[in-house]
């Protein structure tokens, strides 16, 4: 495997982005009418001075952060001597019967992504099913189809995540349950798809595991897994790393989903205003004790980050790992986690640049859009591509495309579903793909190697994806 391969694949995108902006103008829509501006190009110092902002901008410094927590996390659980145990006991269940193990990863992954919408917060349960996946026999690749490939495939068959069906509803004002039952047809076929590819492409590799005797496995190839430690302590009971495990998953996935704005469920809110509001002679003691806290629906990455370091002191202190050797495990899971921190800030600058200021991303969708007088399927599902990966965030895409989809289209259901699947799909391969560049360099995977084994999913996907369209346009 080629050691900067990715780094390739990220640095060949920054490149084009700077060859471009000394090409094409930069353009903006006002009212539906592209508004034409001067070339702007990037320059030397340009290149050097944009991704040191990049790493120095808090949308994306937190975002490592939360990473190299993850990481930490994870080193505290492997320190317990409990983590080995529940995992080596899964592995030993499901060892004959890996390929149900592999369906039950990718639709927790696919549902849960399909569902909120999110992404890093889904990453948490991602070592974990790597680690059951690897020491079931299965490849990397495989490993990171079922768990972060899975997370991918559901954002683009999304049906009530708010980061992703929430903004087209606000933006085009358009009802969560619009195209619903498309949404639904649509997440069962391409996750059913990649169950089925994954199941293919899983033929057991002859591995085992770092630190584990290889028994009758003479030429087997040694596998060293992210983030896990073949420590085990049978006499400590599992249940309190399960329930903060699950606790944490679900009060994340509940805190990070935005009720009121996507689906009008004002109860959390009330439930905040009532708390902070309550006072006791005129003092509103539990404000402050609180503290500055956004009501449940409206939490970010700073949220996700304290409820990842509590969960991981309270385990630290339920299974009574020592200071110096809490925070020396804690450490060592950060330090494996901090590859992965570097590369998703580096997988960031495009989407940076694009956020800078005035870019030439609007002319590039004036040529799309004024190739035809109507919607062209085609044009605008190739802005969506060209946008995907500019965008890594899809909100983004959908705010850079408002003003001229609003003032000159009327069928925002159809254009929202489109964005949505082909955005999805260029998630799937582009190097600014956040939580895929998170997963390659976690798995030690290279690019090439990823579009070697992806690009087949990719063009079964893409039918799927022109067959809806088609359903879709005969429907009406």
């Amino acid at each position: 495997m080629k050691k900067n391969n990715l780094w390739k694949a990220i640095a060949i995108c920054f490149v084009a982005f700077v060859v471009l902006s000394w090409v094409i103008p930069t353009g903006t829509f006002s009212s539906g009418t592209f508004i034409k501006g001067e070339v702007t190009p990037l320059g030397l110092f340009d290149i050097l001075r944009y991704p040191i902002i990049t790493a120095a901008t808090s949308v994306f410094v937190l975002t490592a952060i939360v990473i190299l927590l993850i990481g930490g996390f994870y080193g505290v659980l492997n320190q317990t001597g409990v983590y080995a145990n529940i995992v080596n006991r899964i592995a030993d269940k499901w060892k004959e019967k890996g390929h149900i193990f592999l369906t039950i990863s990718i639709l927790v992954f696919a549902v849960l992504a399909s569902l909120t919408g999110l992404t890093l917060p889904l990453f948490i349960m991602v070592p974990f099913f790597v680690a059951v996946i690897l020491k079931l026999g299965y490849s990397k690749i495989v490993a990171l189809l079922a768990t972060v490939g899975a997370i991918l495939v559901g954002n683009m068959g999304s049906t009530y995540g708010f980061n992703i069906n929430g903004y087209l509803s606000f933006f085009f004002e358009t009802g969560m349950n619009d195209t619903i039952a498309t949404r639904i047809l649509f997440f069962v076929v391409i996750t059913s798809a990649l169950i089925g590819f994954v199941l293919l492409l899983s033929e057991k590799t002859k591995t085992v595991v770092k630190g584990e005797k290889k028994n009758s496995k003479k030429d087997a190839s040694v596998l060293e897994i992210p983030l896990y430690e073949n420590q085990v302590d049978k006499k400590k009971s599992a249940v309190p790393m399960v329930v903060i495990a699950l606790i944490l998953m679900i009060v994340t996935c509940v805190g990070m989903y935005n009720w009121e704005t996507g689906l009008h469920i004002d109860f959390f809110n009330n439930i905040y205003n009532s708390i902070t509001t309550f006072e006791i002679s005129g003092y509103p003691i539990f404000k402050n004790i609180i503290g500055a806290v956004d009501p449940i629906g409206y939490w970010t990455n700073y949220e996700l980050a304290i409820l990842l370091l509590l969960a991981t002191l309270l385990i630290a202190w339920i299974y009574n790992v020592k200071g110096s050797e809490k925070w020396q495990a804690f450490l060592n899971g950060v330090k494996q986690m901090v590859p992965v921190a570097i590369y998703t800030v580096a997988a960031s600058i495009l989407f940076l640049l694009m956020n800078t200021g005035a870019t030439f991303f609007g002319s590039i969708a004036n040529f799309f859009i004024s190739m035809t007088k109507g919607f062209n399927v085609f044009a605008f599902g190739s802005l969506s591509a060209i946008g995907g990966v500019f965008y890594n965030d899809f909100p983004y895409l959908v705010n850079a495309l408002y003003d001229p989809i609003t003032k000159l289209y009327t069928n925002y259901g159809f254009i929202g579903m489109l964005m949505q699947m082909i955005h999805g799909l260029v998630m799937l391969i582009a190097p600014t793909s956040i939580i895929l560049v998170a997963g390659l360099r976690y798995l030690n995977i290279s690019y090439t190697e990823w579009f070697k084994n992806i690009w087949k999913y990719l063009l079964i996907a893409l039918a799927i994806i022109v067959m809806f369209v088609i359903l879709l346009l005969l429907l009406g």
